[in-house]
């Protein structure tokens, strides 16, 4: 009652002035409006093609497997101006009679398995980019609601269908505010409305890509609190220790403690193997068993990539609060290296991206000494070629070897020359590339949320289209088998 009370001077005549400054938003935005559905189809067409044309097969597979039914639902929703039209999702529950009325609730015996997983991280919501490119949807606008919550909304607070003069969004302000899911009382119905309203009347490509950006973020960070809740069934595992994710043992690290153990390493000059192994090298390990070997040779594997971090805190409870990628280490060691005076010596690439990169080390870094550099051959050394440059390397005094061949062929050789080279060896592959200055970092936002692989693929398609699009799909079905329990999270 204190509810109703409290609100009822806004449902009213505010609300009736409300419909005025809605329609007249609408009506002089034709420019914006026009845009935004440029906007809408380049988007969805960029998910449909990198995203969805691999990751509708797994869900599809999974989908059939857990409730032998189809991977889509085509549910009634009210659109633009209250048209009906088919939201397309993924298929969470047993086909039912009731889909087109009654809201799932949480223990709700029409969800299945995949289904759960797949409300829980709002992936069902993919397909509606389809919805997009029909034109019934936006990216960002109000949430498309069934016709029989509209109705019962409407009635509950008046006005409600003014939400409806523009397109329905598969994320909207409301959603980026954290309301989700079903409306369970008069002040969550009323709060999206205002969203909602606040939207429409202040829509704005900034705001737009604002939502974007926190939905995104939101749905990571629910991820992320999910795995904490389901990790607290085993102890945290120790800073240092080893857990295998697949096929490889990675250790569970940070920036400071994997730049320490280096370091102390290398002041002994100890032989010691690093590599900052991301997606690509964990499904090399998985598909080729004498790489895997090789791998699992190395002394400290770290997780390179956000979507590693997300599986060892997923799977382990590892609470790591950021990756270690190679790029970034290769920075902390050097600052590190620096106030002990050591040598340095860097091994691969080219001739002009090792020159730019010891220009990069000497200016950032001037109590690193270079004692050698030496170019890729971009082939395997002969046995002669080898040991001259084992001996190169250890006549050198070099305490770290930064190796940068691109992975597989870095791990197999730092791998390789375990117990040959006195120093600390670092297969960090793109860190070359980058201090040099010839790959640009991701925007800050994009490496939070595990899209620098987006970022990078723009940059150079030809090189790693073939790789992201092989590679990614491959990581995302073995995570859904353990996640499903399908499969075990250390394979033998």
């Amino acid at each position: 009652m204190k509810t109703t009370i409290t609100l009822s001077p806004v449902t009213g005549r505010r609300l009736q002035n409300e419909k005025v400054a809605l329609r007249h938003f609408v009506d002089r935005k034709p420019t914006y409006f026009f845009f935004k559905r440029v906007f809408d189809v380049v988007f969805s067409l960029i998910v449909i093609a990198s995203v969805l044309s691999w990751l509708i097969p797994i869900f599809a597979l999974l989908i059939f497997l857990d409730s032998r039914s189809s991977v889509f639902f085509i549910q009634r929703r009210v659109g633009k101006g209250g048209k009906i039209f088919g939201c397309i999702k993924l298929r969470t529950m047993i086909p039912n009679q009731e889909a087109n009325y009654l809201q799932a609730h949480p223990d709700d015996f029409r969800i299945t398995r995949v289904g759960k997983f797949l409300r829980n991280t709002n992936l069902d919501e993919l397909p509606q980019f389809f919805n997009v490119l029909l034109g019934d949807m936006s990216v960002v606008g109000p949430r498309p609601h069934m016709l029989a919550d509209c109705n019962y909304f409407s009635k509950v607070v008046a006005g409600y269908k003014f939400r409806n003069l523009i397109k329905p969004g598969i994320t909207g302000l409301a959603q980026a505010k954290g309301y989700r899911g079903p409306a369970k009382d008069f002040l969550s119905i009323f709060r999206r409305f205002e969203y909602d309203a606040f939207y429409v009347r202040n829509a704005n490509f900034g705001l737009d890509l604002r939502i974007i950006r926190q939905t995104l973020e939101q749905v990571i960070q629910t991820l992320l609190k999910k795995r904490r809740r389901t990790g607290t069934v085993q102890p945290k595992p120790a800073i240092g220790s080893k857990r295998q994710l697949f096929a490889a043992n990675y250790t569970v690290t940070d920036y400071e403690h994997a730049s320490d153990t280096i370091i102390s390493n290398a002041v002994i000059r100890n032989s010691y193997g690093v590599s900052a192994l991301a997606v690509h090298g964990l499904i090399e390990s998985v598909k080729n068993t004498h790489f895997r070997s090789l791998v699992n040779k190395i002394d400290m594997v770290v997780p390179d990539g956000q979507p590693i971090r997300w599986a060892l805190n997923s799977f382990y409870g590892a609470d790591l609060e950021d990756r270690v990628a190679g790029p970034i280490l290769t920075k902390h060691v050097l600052r590190k290296a620096a106030q002990h005076n050591l040598k340095v010596f860097l091994y691969g690439s080219t001739e002009e991206t090792l020159r730019k990169f010891t220009e990069f080390i000497k200016r950032n870094y001037p109590g690193v000494e270079i004692c050698g550099v030496h170019a890729d051959r971009f082939r395997e050394a002969t046995e002669e070629e080898d040991l001259q440059d084992i001996r190169k390397i250890n006549e050198s005094g070099a305490n770290i070897v930064l190796v940068g061949r691109g992975c597989p062929r870095q791990e197999r050789w730092v791998a390789s020359h375990l117990g040959k080279i006195n120093a600390v060896m670092m297969a960090v592959g793109a860190a070359f590339d980058f201090h040099a200055g010839n790959i640009k970092h991701a925007p800050e936002w994009m490496q939070r949320s595990g899209l620098e692989w987006f970022y990078r693929l723009i940059q150079d398609p030809a090189k790693l289209w073939k790789r992201y699009f092989t590679t990614n799909p491959h990581f995302i079905c073995l995570f859904l088998l353990c996640k499903l329990r399908l499969r075990n999270v250390a394979f033998a």
